[in-house]
């Protein structure tokens, strides 16, 4: 399988001093939605992919993604490249990813730093 598509909601967040760090790159921002309101309807899923890691437990980093359909994740990171408006990603079981975005200066450092941090093992 392969995703690609255009981020134009980028998120990067830490917990814990730092110690989970997750970045998000998702097709759309996430609808304004009443959940106070009986009925509300749940957002329509959308094109997403999120890199996660809790460095508590495990250096290495979690992905899981939706394709607008289904809900998936797993497998450890084979190759990856990373510019300042693309993300380019393949696991070792095949599945691979292309994101292209536009952030702040500030965000792309932080997601650089931790995409890309030495305690990675790339296969």
């Amino acid at each position: 399988m392969h995703l690609a598509f255009n981020s134009l909601e980028v998120e990067y967040s830490e917990a814990l001093d730092g110690d989970i760090v997750q970045v998000t790159f998702q097709e759309n921002p996430e609808p304004d939605i009443d959940y106070s309101k009986k009925d509300s309807p749940l957002p329509s899923p959308m094109k997403y992919i999120s890199i996660s890691a809790n460095y508590e437990f495990s250096p290495n980093k979690a992905v899981e993604w939706c394709d607008g359909e289904e809900f998936d994740g797993g497998g450890d990171i084979r190759e990856l490249t990373l510019t300042k408006s693309l993300l380019e990603l393949v696991l070792v079981n095949g599945v691979s990813f292309a994101v292209s975005f536009n952030i702040n200066e500030t965000t792309f450092q932080n997601i650089k730093s931790f995409l890309l941090s030495g305690n990675d093992k790339f296969v």
